[in-house]
């Protein structure tokens, strides 16, 4: 384990080596974007340039216990697949230090405020995001499913084969604010969305492609 290291409010905790284990809640919505996302040369759109996924993630239990909010182009490299995460945030310090070193992740502090169906996320420089979710239904037994990543710049690209068993149910999610510094929504409904609550999951260590 990586000694801890000093930051701007004193040592930053050591983070745990991979894989990391958790059991959560999870939200993902594909939202329209004005215009296309901008996708590095070594990666190809996957559906289309102008979705934008976003993926809300409580930690509840596991390797860490922490809040994530992440986002960016559902995009392939070859025969891999996964969400190009180009912005994330979290509430852990460890987990910031952790992203970065080990997975390549950009991942940033800020904090997230919650009620029964809401979340509002908030950095150093203000507002990020606040989401608003209806509870749908159809809930379906719980099945393992892929959940791969990409990470890193063009030439040193890291790819994450992350692992997850949960019952997924469609969940209504909406956009009740969103920053300017985010790609400007076309509208602020999701196009598609689910939650997985709860769920196991498995972020093993990322692999060079």
């Amino acid at each position: 384990m990586p000694d801890s290291a000093p930051g701007p409010g004193g040592p930053i905790p050591p983070y745990p080596p991979a894989p990391w284990a958790f059991r959560g809640h999870l939200w993902v919505a594909l939202l329209p974007v004005r215009g296309r996302l901008p996708v590095p040369p070594d990666l190809r759109p996957l559906i289309c340039a102008s979705l934008l996924a976003v993926g809300l993630v409580r930690y509840r239990e596991g390797t860490l216990v922490y809040d994530e909010l992440a986002m960016g182009p559902l995009v392939r490299r070859g025969r891999r697949a996964g969400l190009l995460i180009d912005r994330i945030w979290v509430d852990d310090a460890a987990s910031v230090r952790g992203g970065r070193e080990v997975w390549g992740l950009p991942k940033q502090l800020a904090s997230f405020t919650w009620t029964d169906r809401s979340v509002h996320v908030t950095d150093h420089e203000g507002p990020v995001a606040s989401l608003a979710f209806r509870p749908g239904r159809l809930r379906l037994p719980a099945f393992p499913m892929p959940l791969p990543g990409f990470s890193g710049p063009a030439g040193r690209r890291l790819f994450v084969p992350g692992r997850l068993v949960g019952s997924p149910r469609l969940e209504k999610v909406a956009v009740t604010s969103w920053s300017e510094r985010l790609p400007p929504l076309e509208r602020t409904t999701a196009r598609f969305s689910l939650a997985v609550r709860p769920f196991r999951m498995t972020v093993p260590g990322p692999v060079r492609c």
